[in-house]
């Protein structure tokens, strides 16, 4: 199968060794993602939409777009953010409805970070 890694340019990816994104076959895997500034700024829920739209670009390039999510983790240090992350995550999925964790950390990185997202998504035919 063939094996395609996507980068979004961003300087961790080289420091740390990863891809934002990689497909193989018809299933995309996208890295845990967090806002970058200036939403680095905002709160959970400006952090969340950063996010997402990330994530829908590094899944265009992967020959995917949000409708083809099937998974997603999503990463918060305050529990308190939960509504504001739910929120953008129900505007980005709507009637799509992947399955989804929602796990408390105590830090992210970047540490103005308050949310980090991964997905996995599969191109249907």
């Amino acid at each position: 199968m063939t094996r395609q890694n996507i980068s979004s340019g961003y300087a961790f990816e080289d420091i740390y060794g990863y891809s934002r994104a990689v497909r193989v076959g018809n299933q995309v895997f996208v890295s845990g993602t967090t806002a970058r500034p200036p939403h680095l700024d905002g709160d959970a829920y400006l952090q969340a939409r950063a996010i997402l739209a990330l994530i829908a670009d590094a899944l265009a390039e992967a020959g995917a777009d949000m409708r083809h999510v099937v998974r997603t983790v999503v990463y918060v240090i305050d529990m308190a953010d939960t509504e504001h992350v739910a929120r953008a995550h129900s505007e980005a999925f709507d009637a799509v409805r992947p399955a989804s964790t929602l796990v408390q950390v105590s830090a992210l990185t970047p540490t103005s970070a308050r949310v980090e997202i991964e997905v996995v998504a599969i191109i249907s035919a």
